[in-house]
């Protein structure tokens, strides 16, 4: 007999297999493993194209970038001309200023502000004595090279600290070029992918400087900013002597910065018609005062030579936090006793490279006081109470870390005892296993803060001074 559609299915399902209910069950109602595969993969395929995308992204920018400086154009312009500071003070002789500008010890933009002291004369007088005052002054414009970053930001409403403080001290005109394609975070992620990051930004300012006697001078100020972005790579470009067929060399990531200054304030001499009544001023803190160390030597080299910028009496250079910057041995030549660098004994950044492994100085070594020393002792109190006044917030370094940094030193001197082997495995490996055992990274960057050096500048005295190698 015939059997309905429903009978035959019966039959069917009664003479069918007896399986795992798992097995049987349809693909809509398998184990949610299944399902998270499935949206894995779809996942990993839309991450793939974000990565894929962002890489061709990249990839174009940098294109880009190199076309321009194909073009002459460049991803960072030639410095423009300067520019006329239109409320300038146009202040002479001696006098003081009221300056404001940002604070690493502070944050989301956070104006800080202090007197600085600004006297002509000090560019009439020998490049080779160390002046306190000047030197104080130089400790806050090398901060304001810092602060003057938000300005050149999109959408950012930062004044141009910069251009006011030279203003206030009766600069004529400024430019600040470099800043504009070095202040943007697309900027620095495209720096590093074109491998363009031996850079920094800075100002060149001029001022018509007067004596009392009725001599005047042209005066070159050039502010380096400090580590910026991708340019914290640079720091480690030491470079390699063998590339340049030479015993030794400077430091390869702050030469190229210094060689652009240096380069750029040659061909502003030539069209301003430079003379024997030009003066230059450099000045930086960090990577800004590797460079302007840099930047005073090769203008000191320069007067031996047939391009001069600048009289050798006439230059002068105070530099802050200053890393150590060659493997050449004539760092303390009179030929360049005009650059003095000032450092705090529990910042671990004027340690490196090591010294250990051939690097120095240009110049004179100056040490404020450091835990331990008589004048820390005599000042720690004052240089806490400037901090303040300039901050409005106590100071956070720890004076202790000078004996942390001391030892971190020793024992990266012992276990890396070359910069070469730095690149290897067992370099790096100790390296890292040396900062993480006594050091915190972030305690011992207080004391490497330009207020913490401006607040000790300003409580001290040239004498309390040291003078001796670390």
């Amino acid at each position: 007999m015939a059997s309905t559609a429903e009978d035959k299915q019966r039959i069917q399902d009664e003479q069918a297999p007896k399986t795992d209910v798992k097995e049987s069950e349809s693909p809509a109602k398998r184990p949610s493993f299944y399902r998270r595969h499935t949206w894995l993969v779809r996942i990993m395929a839309v991450l793939a194209v974000l990565v894929i995308g962002s890489a061709i992204a990249v990839n174009v920018a940098v294109h880009h970038r190199q076309e321009q400086e194909r073009l002459g154009l460049g991803a960072v312009q030639a410095p423009s001309a300067p520019e006329a500071l239109e409320d300038s003070s146009g202040r002479t002789g001696a006098f003081t200023a009221h300056v404001e500008y940002t604070s690493m010890a502070e944050t989301d933009g956070h104006q800080v502000a202090t007197d600085i002291a600004w006297d002509d004369a000090w560019f009439f007088e020998d490049p080779t004595v160390y002046n306190h005052e000047l030197a104080t002054t130089c400790s806050v414009l090398s901060a304001i090279a810092n602060s003057e970053s938000g300005y050149y930001q999109a959408g950012s409403n930062a004044p141009a600290y910069m251009e006011q403080a030279l203003a206030a001290l009766g600069f004529d005109d400024i430019s600040t070029a470099s800043y504009q394609y070095r202040s943007e975070v697309f900027d620095e992620i495209v720096d590093f992918f074109a491998g363009t990051d031996d850079v920094v930004a800075y100002s060149v300012a001029t001022k018509r400087v007067k004596n009392t006697d009725g001599a005047e001078k042209t005066l070159y100020l050039v502010s380096v900013r400090g580590s910026y972005g991708s340019e914290w790579l640079s720091d480690f470009n030491m470079g390699d002597a063998a590339d340049y067929e030479m015993d030794a060399i400077d430091h390869e990531g702050f030469m190229r910065a210094a060689d652009e200054i240096v380069n750029d304030l040659a061909e502003r001499l030539s069209e301003d018609g430079g003379g024997d009544d030009v003066a230059l001023l450099f000045t930086g803190h960090s990577r800004g005062a590797a460079t302007a160390n840099l930047a005073a030597s090769y203008a000191d080299d320069m007067t031996t030579g047939l391009r001069v910028l600048a009289p050798l009496e006439n230059i002068y250079c105070y530099t802050f936090a200053t890393p150590e910057v060659t493997e050449f041995g004539n760092v303390h030549d009179e030929l360049y006793d005009n650059i003095f660098n000032i450092m705090n004994p529990s910042d671990m950044v004027p340690r490196l490279p090591l010294a250990a492994w051939g690097y120095a100085r240009y110049g004179h070594d100056l040490w404020l006081p450091g835990y331990g020393d008589e004048a820390f002792n005599e000042h720690y109190d004052e240089m806490r109470a400037a901090f303040k006044a300039n901050v409005g917030t106590e100071s956070p370094y720890v004076p202790e870390d000078r004996e942390r940094v001391d030892k971190l030193i020793e024992d990266i001197a012992r276990e890396v005892p070359t910069a070469d082997d730095i690149t290897t495995v067992g370099g790096i490996a100790s390296l890292v296993h040396d900062l993480l055992a006594d050091v915190d990274p972030m305690q011992v960057l207080y004391g490497h803060y330009p207020n913490v050096y401006i607040a000790w500048i300003q409580a001290i005295d040239a004498d309390d001074l040291r003078a001796d190698e670390e």
